[in-house]
């Protein structure tokens, strides 16, 4: 049943004709015009946790919505509850498409079995719960759409269960560089409230890795750092699928023991996790600050504007909306406190690049193909790399660039770059298959052909989306149903260009297996069985996309 269906869904009302009307655009996210109220403002959690009263009104709002987990599952009561909200991301269950919970445990390993515990299988138990579970879209073009609606209702459902109107989600703002570590409020299991009292904590999470409650971990500065993607990526896609395919994913592999383990590695899991909730109110900022910049815009196709999907108002009741409903300023009634300048630093060589493109407006552009002028695409390589298994902690592979006469000025703008034109050379990861979740993650590194020692981390590697499908450790063939195809993109123009004129010979790509946890005591496990390939490795010198 879709949320479109009408004529049985008692609870069910749409809205999305009513937030069309008053859309004024559908290019841009615009805010309400001066006539109306302010939007409220969502605050990273350094500062919504300076104020006490804040942290006091999200604990209760949680701790009353676990506490409606008892309510008769037919209820509007129950549709308020937080198994309820964490359902809609998705469940284990027969009916589910993420499958049951004794499937999801055959993907993992035995000793991480006990992070499964406690956890059943759940069935919708009406139309409506069957209309808004497991709706949650990943590696759709409306990832950050549908999450942007979960999490809209879902702030209504806060400000319900704490009677605090002006209760807003927070993020978890681990894009700067001084928050890299899980806001302290997250990681004990207990706390003392105003009156001096222990409480439990509702915002803890017990199958998070342990090491988070001792506060010693923290992400990885290299793995959370989306300027490249932020600043280069100009169509909604290609930032969607980097934001998803990278931080995204990451966040949620490395507060978990890893991908797929519960709670947020598991992606029917995850949202059971307070933390999700405030990382995936960054991810949500990360698209209101791709939008801010000039010259961005979001999808006009019908195709991607008329998709519907179903949630729960703060009453309780199904409403439906179109993604249009999230343009214009007809629905979405925040904006958060950084949405602009929102990326860490201007690359050196990416400002002058603007720059001399500044100076250079109006003038006739140069001659097609010459080297101040590069084709639209070229590739680096020599020749077709081998596949690369990637079955121990550590893989390598030497990649050798062409070293024809012709290609020379591509060479010099790949690994020193030229004022006068405006590259990026992209390290592309094809192919990528796997007969079984892989288990771990991999930071990508380039390592410089003339001096080994040099090696810069360009990106990390992530299974957190792996289809349902996909088998475990265990290796039983009825679970080995393999992925194959997946595609990854890493900037590169910065480490090349950082790695010197060695680099024009060639670099090694290496992968290491990482928890993305520094400070972590854990060792990363390769799933063997796994048989993770990269197919192919390519390095092009474009223009920004």
């Amino acid at each position: 049943m879709t949320a479109s269906s009408t004529g049985r869904q008692p609870f069910k009302r749409s809205i999305g004709a009513a937030a069309a009307a008053a859309a004024m655009s559908v290019g841009a996210l615009i805010w309400p015009s001066l006539s109306q109220a302010a939007p409220a403002v969502r605050l990273s959690w350094q500062d919504f946790a300076q104020d006490p009263k804040n942290v006091e009104s999200l604990r209760k709002a949680v701790a009353v919505m676990k506490a409606r987990n008892a309510a008769p599952q037919t209820s509007p009561e129950f549709r308020k509850s937080w198994t309820y909200w964490a359902n809609m991301h998705g469940y284990f269950g027969p009916q589910s498409p993420f499958g049951t919970l004794a499937a999801n445990e055959q993907r993992v390993s035995a000793k991480d079995l006990k992070y499964f515990k406690g956890i059943a299988d759940a069935t919708p138990p009406d139309q409506v719960a069957t209309d808004v579970w497991a709706q949650c879209q990943h590696g759709t073009p409306w990832f950050f759409a549908w999450h942007r609606l979960y999490l809209y209702y879902f702030e209504k459902q806060l400000q319900e269960a704490s009677g605090n109107p002006d209760l807003h989600l927070p993020y978890w703002d681990y894009t700067n560089p001084s928050q890299l570590k899980m806001p302290a409020e997250f990681t004990k299991p207990t706390y003392v409230d105003g009156t001096g009292k222990k409480q439990g904590n509702p915002l803890y999470e017990s199958r998070r890795a342990p090491g988070w409650q001792t506060g010693k971990q923290s992400l990885n500065t290299n793995s959370t750092n989306i300027d490249s993607a932020l600043m280069k990526q100009k169509t909604f896609t290609g930032y969607q699928d980097a934001i998803e395919n990278n931080v995204h994913g990451y966040i949620h592999c490395t507060v978990a023991v890893t991908c797929p383990v519960t709670d947020m590695g598991s992606v029917p899991y995850s949202s059971n996790d307070p933390i999700f909730w405030v990382h995936h109110a960054n991810i949500d900022r990360m698209w209101s600050c791709w939008t801010n910049l000039q010259g961005n815009s979001n999808p006009t196709d019908p195709t991607f504007l008329n998709k519907q999907f179903a949630f729960i108002n703060a009453d309780g009741q199904e409403v439906t909306n179109k993604v249009s409903d999230l343009f214009g300023g007809g629905l979405i009634d925040y904006k958060y406190e950084q949405e602009v300048n929102c990326a860490r630093t201007a690359s050196t060589h990416l400002a002058a690049e603007e720059q001399n493109m500044t100076n250079r407006a109006g003038q006739a552009p140069m001659a097609a193909g010459s080297a101040r002028n590069p084709p639209g695409s070229a590739r680096l390589l020599n020749a077709p790399t081998k596949p690369l298994l990637l079955t121990k902690s550590k893989n390598s592979l030497h990649v050798d660039f062409v070293q024809a006469e012709e290609q020379k000025p591509l060479q010099g703008l790949a690994s020193s770059g030229n004022a006068a034109v405006r590259t990026e050379t992209v390290l592309t990861l094809r192919d990528i298959s796997f007969k079984a979740h892989p288990g771990t993650m991999f930071n990508v590194y380039l390592q410089s052909a003339g001096d080994p020692k040099k090696k810069l981390q360009v990106g990390t590697l992530s299974f957190f989306t792996v289809p349902p499908g996909v088998g475990g450790h265990h290796g039983d063939a009825a679970h080995q149903h393999p992925s194959t195809g997946l595609t990854r993109e890493f900037d590169v123009t910065d480490a090349l260009r950082s790695l010197d004129g060695g680099s024009r010979k060639g670099v090694t790509v290496s992968f290491e297996a990482t928890t993305g946890r520094e400070g972590d005591q854990d060792v990363p496990a390769v799933n063997e069985a796994a048989q993770l390939t990269v197919g192919g490795i390519d390095f092009q010198v474009r223009p920004p996309q």
